[in-house]
């Protein structure tokens, strides 16, 4: 693949790793619908398997990274890195230290399970306190290959949850830290509104705190966002000039864009790029087409015709404005 785009810059070795690991190894909703649950599948290990999934895609990456850097950096002068999916965290009781640590520690199960052995060589003390065994250890040859093998962080992030602390011993199939993910706080405050996705509330400013967040733990990487938007509630019933009117998207972009500028531009972060997700509707995993992201709508039913939305005509203005402001 390096040989074959010699003029490529920008290179991803995995998109979200930690859905292939999770989604596809312990609960099943994605290919290859691994999980621990008979009534879904005859096949899997949801305590065991996601954990050694990952650590493969871990060191997968570092031999990647160090064939390009090896063989094609020198004479292509571009760059490798991973990209990572995340979501920012509020705690559900701001008073409660353990719903503040807990939030801390739901990052760490999702990003720094893969951030932690590229940037420190080694996991999250607070996965290795849970899992034990069952979280794979690196050899001396595999921290060789991974420590280090970012030359960006790429970062894709749509949405937050509040996030509450679990008493006792977590079950094996755990995946989140012993912790609930919810979209209400303590006082009934809600994190944002409802979209088609199930697992997607806009919260921009856990979008900025997030950044922080990364930022300050991995030492201000170079950070590209390579994915971010929103689905809307119902779009595909809508009729087609309702469609193309979606301003709840705008909205969507215009919030979210604005705190990742404040973040740079007030707060430091090294952010380099921003892709939105995406351009056009498309087959969203397990979801099919029944759920669009596009800021050009696909009508599937006929011909694949194509029709720029609102939110497609606002992206340029709206980084253009930040360009004026700086």
């Amino acid at each position: 693949m390096f040989k074959a785009i010699p003029k490529c810059k920008h290179w991803i070795t995995f998109n979200e790793p930690w859905c292939s690991s999770i989604l596809g190894y312990n609960s099943g909703y994605f290919a290859p619908g691994h999980t621990s649950d008979r009534t879904k599948s005859p096949v899997g290990d949801s305590a065991r398997e996601p954990w050694i999934v990952g650590h493969n895609l871990l060191v997968a990456h570092g031999r990647a990274v160090k064939a390009y850097r090896e063989d094609f950096k020198p004479t292509q002068g571009g760059e490798i890195g991973i990209t990572l999916n995340g979501d920012a965290t509020l705690p559900w009781d701001p008073e409660d230290p353990l719903d503040v640590e807990a939030c801390d520690r739901k990052i760490e199960f999702a990003i720094s399970w893969f951030a932690d052995p590229i940037y420190f060589g080694k996991y999250p003390d607070s996965m290795r306190k849970q899992l034990g065994d069952r979280l794979p250890e690196f050899t001396p040859e595999e921290v060789a290959l991974v420590k280090g093998s970012n030359d960006f962080y790429g970062m894709n992030h749509y949405t937050a949850n509040y996030i509450k602390h679990k008493k006792g011993v977590p079950p094996e199939d755990d995946f989140l830290g012993n912790l609930e993910t919810l979209f209400y706080d303590k006082n009934g405050n809600c994190i944002g509104p409802e979209t088609q996705s199930f697992w997607l509330r806009p919260h921009a400013q856990g979008f900025r705190d997030l950044l922080n967040w990364l930022s300050k733990r991995y030492g201000y990487p170079k950070i590209y966002v390579t994915e971010n938007g929103t689905s809307l509630k119902g779009e595909n019933d809508m009729p087609l000039e309702q469609i193309v009117e979606d301003d709840f998207r705008v909205k969507y972009f215009n919030d979210y864009v604005n705190a990742m500028a404040k973040a740079h531009s007030e707060d430091g972060v090294n952010v380099k790029g921003y892709l939105a997700w995406s351009l056009m509707d498309n087959f969203e995993w397990a979801e099919g087409y029944e759920t669009r992201f596009g800021v050009t709508y696909v009508d599937y039913e006929h011909d694949q015709k194509r029709h720029p939305k609102k939110s497609a005509k606002s992206l340029k203005p709206l980084f253009d404005s930040l360009i004026k402001k700086d």
